[in-house]
């Protein structure tokens, strides 16, 4: 139970704004327009810290663009791929905050909805909107930045920062 609840409540949190304040860097015009509006759920769509979920099985024959997969078959959710799909989310390949709809798989779905999926926003929108409102011109000085060696748990290892100023 102590192994989940860290990876669950600390490592995703810390991917999510750390993958938040790369996403802000690198879109500094959408940043300065979060000033004064809260972070939105289009930062986990566009920068997801849970790419892919394994070890899921069918349970019924699928037809999947023509191709059936049988019931048990195991399969590989690629979650990172279906928050850009263009037909779910026009211009997907753009980080757009004020996008509508946005109706990611970010935190699951249904009964595999993340149950602290409440907290991560709430951490990640306090954190993320006191960064954007007190960093003076912050900019990236690797990028891309080195990313975990973990596939299941995307996030950089550390973000290096060079920055204008602090504002109080």
């Amino acid at each position: 139970m102590t192994r989940v609840v860290l990876i669950a409540g600390h490592e995703t949190t810390v991917n999510l704004i750390a993958n938040g304040i790369l996403t802000l860097i690198r879109h500094p015009a959408e940043a300065l327009r979060l000033r004064e509006n809260p972070v939105r759920q289009e930062l986990l769509r566009f920068e997801p810290l849970v790419p892919f979920i394994q070890n899921r099985a069918a349970i019924a024959d699928i037809e999947l663009s023509g191709v059936i997969i049988p019931k048990g078959s195991t399969v590989i959710l690629l979650l990172a791929a279906a928050n850009r799909d263009n037909a779910q989310f026009p211009a997907a390949d753009r980080f757009a905050p004020d996008r509508r709809d946005n109706q990611h798989l970010g935190f699951g779905s249904g009964i595999h909805s993340c149950f602290g999926a409440p907290l991560a926003r709430l951490e990640a929108q306090i954190a993320l909107s006191a960064l954007v409102r007190r960093l003076d011109n912050p900019r990236l000085v690797v990028d891309p930045p080195p990313y975990r060696p973990n596939p299941v748990l995307r996030g950089p290892r550390h973000l290096q920062v060079a920055l204008d100023g602090i504002t109080a």
